[in-house]
């Protein structure tokens, strides 16, 4: 009776004793290796990249079903994605290419999934600027309305 207990006690232990979910769930740090590794398959990418830094995440909680931003920077080396060698034993190549990456990282699905963009750092992102344009041409376009006689006598007086 006594061993049924003790049996009994410590599978009563092993059932109540809490899980870690968290170890299951990939860190800040291998979600960034991983979205590096996504990064290395897209087509047209011959050398590998590898991780040059990554932007620390405060709130970063490996528990979370939520999307989660990433933003790092990568840097060429000179190991070919060919010679399908850990990138991160491969030397950076001394003019390579450094890219800033942003993008999301969700554990929602499983597998972990991750959305991101990487640019070349020496660009200078593209500003959209159409609606400060358009709202020139409007206003400028309601001044003329407003203003055409005074415009046209006015050019008239210049002109003759």
């Amino acid at each position: 009776m006594e061993t049924c207990l003790k049996i009994l006690l410590l599978v009563g232990v092993v059932t109540a004793a809490p899980t870690s979910p968290a170890s299951s769930l990939p860190s800040h740090e291998d979600a960034i290796l991983a979205a590096v590794q996504v990064y290395n398959q897209e087509p047209g990418v011959t050398l590998a990249y590898r991780l040059l830094e990554a932007e620390p995440q405060p709130d970063w909680d490996v528990t979370s079903k939520t999307v989660q931003p990433l933003k790092f920077t990568i840097k060429e080396t000179v190991c070919l994605i060919s010679e399908k060698r850990d990138s991160s034993q491969c030397e950076f190549k001394e003019d390579g290419l450094i890219k800033d990456c942003s993008g999301f990282f969700s554990t929602e699905q499983d597998p972990p999934s991750t959305i991101m963009k990487c640019e070349d750092a020496s660009e200078e992102p593209n500003l959209v600027t159409r609606s400060r344009w358009r709202r020139f041409t409007r206003r400028a376009g309601g001044f003329i309305r407003k203003n055409r006689w005074n415009i046209i006598s006015t050019a008239l007086k210049w002109i003759g």
